[in-house]
């Protein structure tokens, strides 16, 4: 592990939320103190999550009913970076199938993507599968997955994430429907969000920041640390929320730290 004394002349702290600075509506004692100290610091915090169940204003909102003052620069979701995937990558008229939440599908309008509807007619005009963490799943939905997987269309996750943490423990996320699917299917997604880099890179650019002056903050060692491993940023593990240490034997990724919560890391840096 790195001495953690040099966290304090980091620039840009990218930030997990769930798990590691609230779960569910409360808040971590420490996160306010942390903020407050990364500002006074000169440095800046984005928060980077795989949560792309709801927009931006919806973690506004979040923010804000928590005491913590956020705008949609503060923020890089793990749909923000499936769109821009999106758009690089597929021809402007292909229509999305979206296995996800009505604030994806207006994420993703917003941004000129055609997603299905019902109303629409033939579900095999759909060229791609889009699955997203869908906290308004339907058997429908899934069948629907189903149907088009099986036909061999393109097939595009925004994360892996297997649970999310909430307050009685976890819930299925995006993961566990891909596992769900997969037993069906025997198909697998392109994953966008971490542990890929692109979140990493996408919040570097925004801010001007090198890698060597940021790092990110997460309790999943698979999705969080692995995304720190991959962008060659130093990576926090917290253990306030999904990991536990021998998560690190089990997916053989080495974070540069390693601390108990985030109150933790607000006493090393202030």
């Amino acid at each position: 592990m790195k001495d953690k004394t040099a966290l304090k002349n980091k620039k840009l702290f990218l930030m997990d939320m769930d798990g590691t600075i609230y779960l569910d509506e409360t808040l971590f004692d420490g996160t306010l103190d942390f903020l407050k100290r990364v500002k006074a610091n000169g440095g800046r915090y984005i928060f980077l999550t795989n949560n792309s169940s709801r927009g931006t204003e919806g973690y506004i909102a979040k923010m804000a009913r928590m005491g913590i003052e956020a705008h949609p620069e503060d923020f890089v979701t793990s749909a923000d970076a499936a769109i821009r995937y999106l758009k690089g990558t597929c021809a402007p008229e292909t229509v999305y199938y979206l296995c996800g939440t009505e604030s994806l599908k207006g994420m993703l309008r917003d941004a000129g993507l055609k997603v299905y509807e019902k109303k629409d007619g033939d579900l095999m005009q759909c060229s791609v599968v889009l699955l997203g963490y869908d906290t308004e799943l339907t058997y429908e939905k899934l069948t629907d997955c189903c149907r088009l997987l099986m036909a061999g269309k393109d097939y595009v996750a925004t994360h892996p994430d297997l649970v999310c943490p909430v307050s009685y423990g976890s819930a299925p996320d995006c993961g566990s429907v891909i596992e769900m699917l997969f037993t069906c299917t025997k198909r697998r997604p392109k994953v966008i969000g971490k542990p890929q880099p692109e979140m990493a890179y996408l919040a570097m650019e925004k801010t001007g920041c090198t890698k060597e002056e940021t790092c990110i903050v997460g309790d999943r060692i698979y999705t969080d640390i692995a995304c720190g491993v991959n962008a060659g940023i130093d990576s926090l593990f917290v253990l306030s929320g999904e990991g536990v240490l021998s998560d690190i034997e089990k997916y053989k990724v080495t974070p540069a730290y390693v601390f108990q919560n985030i109150r933790e890391i607000a006493e090393v840096i202030k």
